[in-house]
């Protein structure tokens, strides 16, 4: 289940760190076992603080988490994403014709062809710290262009994080919550498809024109002195 933060413009807080010590470390895993029968590729980003003076990671940012689906390499595409996790298996749902395993036809007019596999954003999450200042779409979208080689397009469903109002277990305010959130996706590109599901074209300069203008925007937060910041750790 995707999250992000809600709000869409930096606020006047001074972020807990300065931005330029923030590093994204990228794992794939799978069992050494696995081949294209087995599943999908799954992807975890994790931004950290990371002190490249000699400390190494200081505090975690926040984490992204991502699978790349290839309806041509993996038999039973949509059961295998059930069977993994129920939010994954609402995606493959939607995206894929359960006719023939493939992608659906008007999937075209979201995303062009030009690739057979696609990533799908199953969760975003920052630390509460660091939640306000923009940071997490900004974030997304960049792990999302490191991903995107050999991606037609990337799928999410958005939903909010951490609990109260905004809980995604909260059927009164679940809808407000996910609709909200949907415009700060629309914000790197993504448009709404089908049954809450929005999907964001990777063979356009959308992506990257969104990231340019998130960290011109991103980049006049107020943020804290390096050296204070480490002096205090």
């Amino acid at each position: 289940m995707t999250s992000t933060e809600a709000a869409a413009e930096p606020g006047a807080r001074t972020t807990p760190a300065p931005l330029s010590m923030i590093r994204l470390t990228y794992t794939h895993h799978e069992d050494w076992y696995s081949d294209g029968d087995d599943g999908p590729s799954f992807w975890n980003v994790s931004a950290d603080v990371y002190d490249h003076e000699g400390r190494g990671t200081i505090e975690h940012v926040g984490d992204f988490e991502f699978v790349r689906i290839d309806p041509f390499e993996t038999r039973d595409m949509f059961g295998v994403l059930d069977g993994h996790d129920g939010d994954l298996g609402l995606m493959a749902e939607t995206l894929l014709d359960p006719s023939t395993g493939e992608f659906q036809d008007d999937l075209d007019e979201f995303t062009e062809p030009i690739y057979s596999s696609m990533l799908i954003l199953t969760n975003a999450r920052l630390e509460r710290s660091w939640q306000g200042f923009g940071l997490g779409v900004l974030l997304t979208a960049r792990a999302i262009d490191k991903l995107s080689p050999g991606c037609r397009g990337i799928a999410c469903f958005p939903a909010p994080i951490n609990g109260g109002p905004s809980d995604p277990d909260n059927k009164e305010t679940r809808p407000l919550a996910i609709a909200t959130l949907g415009k700060v996706w629309e914000k790197i590109g993504f448009r709404h498809y089908r049954n809450g599901v929005f999907v964001l074209d990777l063979g356009t300069i959308t992506l990257g024109e969104a990231i340019k203008d998130l960290t011109d925007s991103v980049s006049k937060v107020p943020q804290a002195n390096e050296d204070d910041y480490i002096d205090a750790r």
